[in-house]
């Protein structure tokens, strides 16, 4: 049968033919060749017909390499291929050859275009190559990718209900038990702090679950730097000057969570300095005196208050909030007030989380 086909002349001219010839025919590799002006096959090698089921005197013209493509990538694959031969270029493609079962394989193509002397294209040659266990481990892993994400978006939406349950959750009951149990109406600000309480919480619970994406800053004055200048603005136009104390390099950088809560502190603190304290002048220390323990401090000389009484009267929920929050990333919270002097104190065990 092979007797009758072409051989394939041209691509080692100064090489005995039938050598040649038995090389290509033995490699898993199919060789071919394309005529360009007629279309038709020059030769194709004869492990076609192992590959596809399809005898080798079926190979006549491209028609029937197109009709054998998937349909899925037929259009595709032809188009591209067509326009990179006209264009002389050299080129890969990869798609699903049917087989003359009706069933499909996975084929790899490269693509060698020759041209004439004038620079028009004159025929094709290249290999064809069973890519299809390739194609079934890429599929596989895929798969597997797949189910880590969906098996981690899983446990992302149970770590979240968690977090709502035991945290959100566990706040709107006391908030909702101490107004049934209250005599009187709950006023304006005990409301308002009721519903910081809530907003701190689903901070808390965002920043914990978009930690992964957060990035430390490079050091503390990284940190503070956008903190400093908004605030000082505030400060400037209500006269109140402001000293910032910090270290210029991390001994242990805090982790992700402990940076976001830090940064929340910060925030609520000189907030309620802002709205409440009146005070002429405040200090912000940070310094890691142990290379372990972060220690925050932040001061004013405002008019202070009774810490005891304020968390007695329901209106203490935002200070609650704070030191839960610090709780929470392995510190504790200690705020002591009088007229003329309200220090707030963080400490912060630094440590993978």
């Amino acid at each position: 049968m092979l007797d009758t086909r072409p051989r394939l002349r041209t691509l080692e001219p100064d090489t005995d033919n039938g050598l040649y010839q038995t090389l290509l025919e033995s490699t898993l590799a199919i060789p071919f060749k394309i005529d360009w002006a007629s279309k038709k096959y020059v030769y194709v090698g004869p492990q076609i017909e192992d590959l596809l089921g399809w005898n080798l005197e079926s190979w006549q013209t491209v028609d029937d390499w197109v009709n054998r493509i998937h349909p899925d990538e037929r259009e595709q694959t032809v188009t591209r291929c067509v326009e990179l031969s006209l264009a002389g270029v050299d080129h890969e493609a990869e798609y699903r050859a049917l087989t003359k079962d009706n069933g499909f394989v996975w084929v790899k193509e490269v693509v060698h275009v020759l041209c004439d002397e004038q620079g028009q294209t004159s025929a094709l040659i290249g290999f064809t190559f069973d890519i299809t266990e390739q194609k079934k481990a890429e599929q596989m892993h895929a798969e597997l990718e797949a189910q880590k994400l969906s098996n981690a978006l899983l446990q992302e939406r149970l770590r979240l209900t968690h977090d709502l349950h035991d945290g959100l959750g566990g706040a709107l009951v006391h908030m909702i038990t101490s107004v049934e149990q209250s005599k009187d109406t709950p006023t304006q600000a005990r409301v308002l702090s009721m519903l910081k309480l809530i907003r701190n919480d689903l901070r808390q619970t965002i920043d914990s679950h978009s930690s992964t994406q957060v990035h430390v800053p490079a050091s503390p004055q990284e940190w503070l730097a956008p903190l400093r200048h908004r605030f000082n603005n505030l400060f400037d136009a209500l006269d109140i000057t402001v000293d910032w104390h910090f270290a210029h390099s991390w001994h242990t950088a805090p982790n992700a969570l402990q940076y976001l809560a830090l940064t929340r502190l910060i925030e609520e603190a000189l907030t309620n300095v802002i709205k409440h304290s009146q005070a002429q002048h405040v200090r912000l220390s940070f310094v890691q005196a142990e290379s372990n323990e972060l220690v925050l401090e932040i001061e004013d000389d405002g008019v202070g208050f009774d810490v005891t009484a304020v968390k007695a009267s329901g209106l203490g929920i935002g200070m609650s909030s704070m030191s839960v929050r610090i709780a929470r990333v392995g510190g504790e919270l200690a705020i002591d007030s009088r007229p003329g002097r309200t220090l707030l104190t963080a400490r912060v065990v630094l440590g993978p989380m």
